[in-house]
């Protein structure tokens, strides 16, 4: 979760904070600054820091809490915003991209969503919201577009562009968390999607 208006950090932005390379940051500071600085909750690939904590770390100054009381305009993750709406992450994640819910905004490479967006999605009028984490129904469901497809596609649209670097299949499988199979798999779909000019998931 990322408290409301609160900047943010990864650990490439935190080292160039501190004026060294990601390497010398390593070797030299990292444990201290781990053991003062904390993640925030939910963070992950990458983890991310508040930029007050750590500018606060850096210059010898104690480091302030994080705000406690949830605020509509926190931005929460996937599984956090799965977690207030009763879903799975992958559902949170699939609705986005289908349109069914708020799409949320990138952040450091990653989808977020505000809490308010979050419990407007929990309160909608009872129906099928998607599939409760851990369910066990083995029901057959229609098969929904792949987000991943297209936000694939986007990437190597704007890789051809000369907006990005090279799209490359380590990238996908660590941003997805699947194997590099699964990500060349993603690549080869997106690939045909750009073909096609359809714009779609396979």
């Amino acid at each position: 979760m990322i408290p409301r208006g609160r900047p943010t950090l990864d650990i490439d932005e935190v080292a160039a904070r501190a004026g060294v390379s990601v390497s010398t940051f390593g070797r030299r500071h990292r444990a201290a600054f781990a053991a003062a600085v904390k993640p925030l909750p939910g963070s992950s690939r990458p983890l991310l820091y508040d930029a007050a904590q750590v500018d606060a770390h850096l210059s010898g100054k104690p480091v302030p809490a994080l705000p406690k009381t949830p605020h509509p305009e926190d931005l929460l993750t996937d599984t956090e915003t799965g977690a207030v709406v009763g879903v799975s992450a992958s559902t949170i994640r699939a609705d986005a991209a289908t349109g069914r819910m708020d799409p949320g905004i990138e952040r450091h490479g990653r989808r977020w969503w505000t809490r308010a967006a979050a419990e407007a999605e929990a309160a909608r009028p009872s129906q099928y919201k998607g599939r409760t984490p851990g369910a066990k129904d083995k029901t057959v469901r229609a098969r929904r577009p792949d987000h991943r497809v297209t936000e694939v596609a986007t990437e190597l649209k704007s890789a051809d562009a000369g907006q990005r670097g090279p799209v490359t299949v380590d990238e996908l499988a660590d941003l997805y968390e699947v194997s590099t199979r699964t990500a060349e798999r993603l690549m080869a779909k997106a690939r045909a999607v750009l073909r096609s000019g359809t714009g779609g998931a396979a």
